[in-house]
C-alpha cells in the first residue's frame, strides 16, 4: 500500500506553502451524478437569450395570423357573369328604310338633329326612263295633270253655266209674274165689262118684256153679253196658263242646280281619281319619307345621289325623352342567380375600361322565356359576334347611372347601338364563407 501523498496549498497573502495530510477517501452512499443534481448551483439554469430577428419573427407570425383570420372573416368575394350586350334606346330604336328601291334625291336632316313627327327626311325618287319619251313616270304624271285640269276647266264651266241658266230662268219668271199681272188687270176690266152689258141686256128684256122696244134690240145686247163673257173666260183661261208656266219655271230653276250638283260630282269624282292616279304616280315617280315620331336623328347614312333599298336603313330615330338603357344577351347557364336591382359593371367598347374604368348599371327587367338569335330580328344583324352561336339567350335590361363617359375631361354621350360587355355581380360572399360553401352545400345552408 502506497503512503499517502501530501498537498500543498500557496496562501493567497504571503505566498507560503502549506502542506496538509490528504483526506481520508470514503464510499459515498449515493452515486455522484445524483447528488450533484441535487445540489443548488449558483449559476443557475442555462437559458437561450432571445434576439431581436426573433421577436420580429414572433410579431410577425401573430400578426399574419391576425391578418388572414380577418381576411377571412371580414373580406368578401363577389362572384359575377360575364355577358354581352348592347345600348338600346327606353322606347325602342326607329330604324328608317325606303319602302321601294330607288335613288336618294335630297337629304333633309343630319346627324344629331331633333325632328318632329312628320317632317320631311329623305326624298327619294324611282324615276325611270326610255329612249322615246325619257322619263316615264314624269310623262304620265304630265298626261294626268294635264286630264286633272281639263276636268276641273269643266267643273268650273258647269258652275258658270248653272248660274248663267238660274239667271235666264229667274228673268223669265219675272216675266210670267209681270204677264200675270197684266192679265189679271184685263180680267177684272174684262169682269166689269160683262156685268156692264150683264144689265144692259137685262134693261132690254124688260123693255121687250113691255112691249116698248123691237126684239132685235134685246138680242144684240145679249148677245154683246155673250161676246164679253167669252174675251173674260179666254181671259182667264191665259192667266191659269201663264201661272202653269210659271210654275214650270219654278221647278225648273229648283231642279237645275240638282241636275248640276250631280254633274259637278262626277267631275269631282273624275278629279279625286285622277287625283289619286297622280299621287301614285308621284309615288312611283318620286316620294319623301317622313318622321313617324318625334326624335333625334342618329346613324344617318343616307347621301345624296346614293342608291337605297328596302333591307338597309337609311338613318335611325331616338325616341324624344327616351333613355338609353343596356340590354344583355344572357346565356342558360349564366340567368339562374340574376335578380332586379343587382348591380352591374360595363365596360363599353368605344371606350376601353383600361383608360376609362368600368361604369354602374342595375338590372331593371328579366325576360320570362328566351329567344333564338334567329328571332332577334334584322336589328341585330350585325351583333352576331355576341351570341354563342344558336344558343337560346335572355334579353336583361340594365338601367344605366349615367348616360355619358368622362374621357379626358369632357362628357361624351353614349350612342345607341354601342356594343359593351358587362359583368353581373350574382353573389357576395365573405371568404369563410367560401371556404365553407362545400359543407353549407352539404348541409343545404
Amino acid at each position: 500500500m502506497s503512503a499517502p501523498s501530501h498537498h500543498e496549498v500557496r496562501t493567497p497573502h504571503s505566498g507560503e506553502i502549506l502542506k496538509r495530510n490528504p483526506p481520508v477517501v470514503r464510499e459515498p452512499l449515493f452515486r455522484p451524478n445524483v447528488i450533484a443534481e441535487r445540489q443548488s448551483q449558483w449559476l443557475g439554469t442555462v437559458l437561450l437569450a432571445p434576439t431581436i430577428s426573433h421577436s420580429l419573427f414572433v410579431v410577425f407570425a401573430a400578426v399574419a395570423i391576425a391578418a388572414i383570420l380577418g381576411l377571412l372573416f371580414f373580406a368578401e368575394f363577389s362572384r359575377s357573369e360575364q355577358v354581352n350586350g348592347w345600348l338600346v334606346p327606353e322606347h325602342g330604336l326607329v330604324r328608317v328604310v325606303a319602302p321601294q328601291p330607288g335613288v336618294i334625291m335630297q337629304v333633309h336632316v343630319r346627324d344629331d338633329e331633333m325632328v318632329t313627327a312628320g317632317a320631311a327626311l329623305i326624298t327619294l325618287s324611282t324615276e325611270l326612263r326610255s329612249e322615246a319619251s325619257g322619263a316615264t313616270q314624269k310623262e304620265i304624271v304630265r298626261h294626268l295633270q294635264d286630264r286633272r285640269d281639263s276636268l276641273i276647266a269643266e267643273r268650273e264651266l258647269h258652275r258658270k253655266l248653272l248660274a248663267g241658266d238660274v239667271d235666264g230662268l229667274t228673268k223669265r219668271i219675272w216675266a210670267r209674274d209681270a204677264e200675270r199681272n197684266h192679265l189679271a188687270a184685263e180680267i177684272e176690266i174684262q169682269r166689269s165689262q160683262v156685268e156692264f152689258t150683264r144689265q144692259v141686256a137685262a134693261r132690254q128684256r124688260e123693255i121687250l118684256d113691255s112691249g116698248l122696244t123691237a126684239a132685235h134690240h134685246f138680242e144684240s145686247a145679249e148677245s154683246n153679253r155673250l161676246e164679253q163673257a167669252v174675251k173674260l173666260r179666254a181671259l182667264e183661261r191665259q192667266l191659269a196658263a201663264v201661272g202653269r208656266e210659271r210654275l214650270g219655271l219654278l221647278a225648273e230653276r229648283k231642279a237645275l242646280p240638282i241636275r248640276n250638283e250631280a254633274q259637278l260630282a262626277g267631275l269631282d269624282r273624275d278629279v279625286a281619281a285622277l287625283e289619286q292616279e297622280l299621287l301614285a304616280a308621284e309615288a312611283h315617280r318620286q316620294f319623301v319619307i317622313t318622321a313617324t315620331q318625334a326624335g333625334t336623328v342618329t346613324a344617318l347614312r343616307a347621301e345624296q345621289g346614293s342608291s337605297a333599298n328596302t333591307s338597309t336603313p337609311l338613318l335611325s330615330l331616338v325616341p324624344a325623352n327616351s333613355e338609353l338603357h343596356a340590354q344583355l344577351f344572357v346565356p342558360s347557364k349564366a340567368i339562374g342567380f340574376i335578380r332586379p336591382g343587382q348591380d352591374v359593371r360595363l365596360r363599353y367598347a368605344a371606350f376601353p375600361y383600361q383608360k376609362f374604368g368600368h361604369h354602374q348599371g342595375v338590372v331593371s327587367s328579366i325576360s320570362r322565356s328566351a329567344v333564338s338569335p334567329h328571332e332577334l330580328g334584322a336589328q341585330l344583324a350585325g351583333l352576331t359576334s355576341m351570341l354563342s352561336g344558336d344558343e337560346p339567350v335572355y334579353l336583361v335590361t340594365v338601367r344605366l347611372i349615367k348616360q355619358n363617359v368622362v374621357a379626358y375631361g369632357e362628357a361624351l354621350s353614349l350612342q345607341p347601338g354601342m356594343q359593351l360587355q358587362a359583368n353581373v355581380l350574382i353573389e357576395t360572399r365573405r371568404l369563410i364563407e367560401w371556404v365553407f360553401d362545400p359543407l353549407f352545400t352539404m348541409t343545404g345552408k
